[in-house]
């Protein structure tokens, strides 16, 4: 399969270039590559479903932790290339903590490039600021985008076909940083593990049992992010309904943060850009 041996020897390319000058430029590199490539004129869905089957070393993602599916179809020591399905919908805003390049292959991308300026730390996870429009990118089968290294990266991509597929040639994800999303209303938070871990099992403990929360110490990280991720929930858990109103006001009052109106302000300016696709 071309479209298979071309990815071995591009990260090959990849490894050769990283060990030699390090992640700082490979982002051009990898958008050269994918440019001279021509991976979209070798783009076929009946291939890539059989390659499937056929494919040995380590994926990147679990199966639905990223787009609706993403496949690893190439792996060297230093880089890798994945492969990302999206159906019709737009991305959340995201940074990145690899270097690389995507290009489409299959579909139409709305790419929105944002710069972010911390105006107030809320906690070490959490920050209010101001995100900007830095550019928008119409990517059609054949075009690219680079993505710098860590955050010099802020984007949503509005995947506006049935079905888009994008190429990424990439490095792994740096371990010591979390991702972070961005609101339009400026609210940055950082998906961290350990706190989503705390505030899922939280989640949880109070669908399972009563229990007086009020005695356990949480920090305002784990209270923002708790209200974060339960906005819009249709629970009607007593014990759920009043921890997220115990939260809500702390975070007010400590704070001086209002969570659900900072969402809904995002929503708003979300359903605006959804309503101009195509």
């Amino acid at each position: 399969m071309k479209i298979r041996e071309i990815s071995k020897k591009m990260t090959k390319r990849g490894d050769h270039f990283i060990s030699k000058n390090g992640l700082s430029e490979f982002h051009l590199m990898a958008e050269n590559e994918l440019k001279l490539s021509s991976l979209h004129e070798l783009f076929n869905l009946q291939e890539i479903a059989d390659l499937t089957s056929k494919v040995k070393h380590s994926q990147s993602f679990n199966n639905l932790e990223f787009s609706d599916l993403p496949l690893t179809i190439a792996r060297g020591e230093h880089c890798f290339i994945d492969l990302y399905f999206w159906r019709r919908r737009p991305t959340v805003i995201h940074n990145h903590h690899f270097v690389g390049s995507f290009m489409c292959l299959l579909g139409k991308n709305l790419d929105h490039e944002y710069k972010f300026k911390k105006t107030r730390r809320l906690t070490p996870f959490h920050d209010l600021g101001e995100i900007h429009l830095k550019c928008e990118r119409v990517l059609l089968p054949g075009d690219s985008a680079p993505i710098p290294y860590l955050d010099k990266f802020i984007h949503q991509n509005h995947h506006q076909a049935e079905l888009t597929v994008n190429v990424c040639f990439r490095s792994p994800q740096e371990s010591s940083k979390c991702l972070s999303n961005y609101l339009f209303s400026g609210l940055r938070y950082g998906k961290d593990p350990a706190l989503l871990g705390k505030v899922a099992r939280l989640r949880r403990l109070l669908d399972l049992g009563d229990f007086d929360f009020k005695k356990i110490k949480l920090s305002h990280a784990e209270l923002m992010q708790f209200l974060i991720e339960s906005y819009g929930s249709a629970s009607l858990n007593p014990r759920f309904l009043k921890f997220r109103e115990y939260a809500d006001k702390k975070i007010r009052k400590e704070l001086n943060t209002d969570i659900q109106k900072l969402i809904e302000i995002h929503d708003k300016k979300f359903e605006e850009i959804e309503n101009d696709y195509e």
